[in-house]
C-alpha cells in the first residue's frame, strides 16, 4: 500500500489556519489578561534596572553575552515546543508562540548580571549553580501555577542542567571572542 503524504501548500494551508487560530486564542483569552500584563511588565522593568546597573565598560561584551544566551534560549524553546515538550498558555503576542518575555529579557538579564558581577570562572559556576536551581525549582513552578507554562512530557529538573551548560558554554564563547579581538588589536 502506497502512503500519500501532504504536499507542502496542504502543510501551508494547515500552518495558516493554525496561525489564525493562535490570533483569535491570544485576543480573547491571553491578551490583557492579568497574566498578559505580568509578562509586560516583565519584558519591559528589567531592562530599565539592567540599563542603570550595567557596567558601561563592559557594555558590548556583557550585551554580546546576553544576545547568544537569548539566541540559544530561544532556540532551546522553539525545540521544546515544537516537540511538545512543553507550551505556554499566555504571552506578549500571537505570532511568536514561545515566552518572549523569558527569552529576550528575564534569561538573558539574569545571565548578564551573574556574568557581570562573577568575572572569576569559580564565582560564575557557583552563581550559576544557584540561579539554575532558582530558575528550574522555582522560577518555572511559579509560572506553572500562574498557568503560563505547562509541562507536557518535560520536567523541571531537566531544565536544571540545560540553565547551567547554556551558562558555561556562551562564557566559554564570548571568552574567545574577547580573545581573539584582543589578540586583533
Amino acid at each position: 500500500m502506497i502512503k500519500e503524504y501532504p504536499s507542502f501548500n496542504q502543510v501551508l494551508e494547515a500552518q495558516n489556519k493554525c496561525i489564525l487560530m493562535q490570533i483569535e486564542h491570544w485576543r480573547e483569552h491571553e491578551l490583557y489578561s492579568v497574566q498578559f500584563w505580568l509578562l509586560m511588565a516583565l519584558l519591559t522593568i528589567p531592562w530599565i534596572i539592567w540599563w542603570k546597573v550595567v557596567d558601561k565598560r563592559r557594555l558590548l561584551e556583557i550585551f554580546i553575552y546576553g544576545l547568544l544566551i537569548s539566541i540559544a534560549a530561544t532556540t532551546l524553546d522553539e525545540i521544546g515546543c515544537q516537540l511538545n515538550l512543553w507550551e505556554y498558555r499566555y504571552d506578549v503576542e500571537p505570532l511568536f508562540p514561545r515566552l518572549v518575555s523569558m527569552n529576550f529579557t528575564m534569561l538573558p538579564i539574569a545571565y548578564m548580571l551573574i556574568y557581570q558581577y562573577f568575572p572569576e570562572w569559580k564565582t560564575f559556576i557557583y552563581a550559576n549553580i544557584v540561579w539554575s536551581a532558582i530558575a528550574a525549582f522555582i522560577g518555572e513552578p511559579v509560572f506553572i501555577m500562574l498557568g503560563i507554562y505547562e509541562l507536557l512530557i518535560w520536567k523541571s529538573i531537566y531544565s536544571f542542567p540545560i540553565y547551567f551548560i547554556l551558562a558555561i558554554i556562551i562564557k566559554s564563547l564570548v571568552n574567545w571572542i574577547m580573545r581573539v579581538q584582543k589578540s586583533a588589536l
